[in-house]
C-alpha cells in the first residue's frame, strides 16, 4: 500500500464554487411570509454567502464555518437543495483546511447527493473532486482516483476549464505519487492547457511546479 513520501507536498486542488443560482425560497403553506420578509431572506443567504466565501477565501476557516453553518441551516428549513448542497461543500472546504480530511469528506458526502437531487452539475463535480481530495490527504490513492475519474467527464460537461484543470492535475499528483510519473505527465500538460486557455496563473503554476518535480 502506498503512503505519502516526506519529500512530496503536493498541492490538492479543491472545487470552490464561487457562483450560485440562487432559486426562489420555497415557503410551507402553513407559513407564508410578506413579500418583503421574502426579499429579506434572499438578502440574508446573498450577503451570508458572500461572507462565507470571502472567508473561505482568506483562509479564515473557523470564521468560515460559522457562517456555512448558518447558511445551511436557512437551507434547511426553506428546502433550498442547491443552497444546502452548496453550503455542504463550503464546511468541507474549511474543514479540509483545518487538517480535518475525515470531517470533510463527511460533508462532501452529504453534499453529492443533494447536488445530484438539485440538478445543480457543478457542484455535483466539485463534490466528487473533494472527495477524491480528502481520500487522497488520507493517504487511500486508489479511493481519490475513482473520485477524480467520476469528476471529470462531469467539469467537461459543465464546461468550466478551470475546475476540468484541477482535477486533471489531481489525477496527475495521485499518478506520480503511485510511481507512474509518465502518465501523470499526461495529465498534468493536459491540465496546464486548460489552465492557460482560462487565464488562471496561479493554477499554472501550480501545474508547472508538478511538472518541474518529475523532473527532479
Amino acid at each position: 500500500m502506498y503512503q505519502f513520501k516526506p519529500m512530496i507536498n503536493p498541492l490538492i486542488s479543491r472545487l470552490f464554487i464561487l457562483t450560485l443560482c440562487l432559486t426562489p425560497v420555497t415557503l410551507t403553506a402553513t407559513s407564508q411570509p410578506s413579500w418583503g420578509e421574502t426579499e429579506s431572506i434572499e438578502t440574508t443567504i446573498l450577503q451570508l454567502t458572500e461572507e462565507a466565501k470571502l472567508q473561505t477565501e482568506q483562509g479564515q476557516s473557523q470564521q468560515a464555518i460559522g457562517s456555512w453553518q448558518q447558511i445551511l441551516e436557512i437551507a434547511q428549513q426553506h428546502n433550498k437543495k442547491n443552497l444546502q448542497a452548496f453550503a455542504l461543500v463550503g464546511l468541507g472546504l474549511n474543514y479540509h483546511d483545518l487538517q480535518q480530511p475525515s470531517t470533510a469528506l463527511g460533508y462532501y458526502e452529504q453534499a453529492l447527493p443533494i447536488a445530484q437531487q438539485s440538478g445543480d452539475r457543478r457542484v455535483v463535480g466539485a463534490a466528487l473532486n473533494n472527495m477524491g481530495a480528502s481520500y487522497q490527504s488520507l493517504g487511500q490513492y486508489q479511493e481519490a482516483l475513482t473520485y477524480y475519474q467520476r469528476a471529470l467527464p462531469i467539469t467537461q460537461q459543465v464546461d468550466k476549464p478551470v475546475d476540468t484543470a484541477k482535477t486533471l492535475n489531481n489525477m496527475g499528483e495521485i499518478y506520480n505519487l503511485t510511481g507512474k510519473a509518465s502518465t501523470a505527465l499526461q495529465y498534468y500538460q493536459e491540465a496546464l492547457y486548460l489552465a492557460q486557455k482560462a487565464g488562471d496563473p496561479l493554477l499554472q503554476q501550480e501545474i508547472r511546479n508538478n511538472i518541474a518535480a518529475i523532473a527532479n
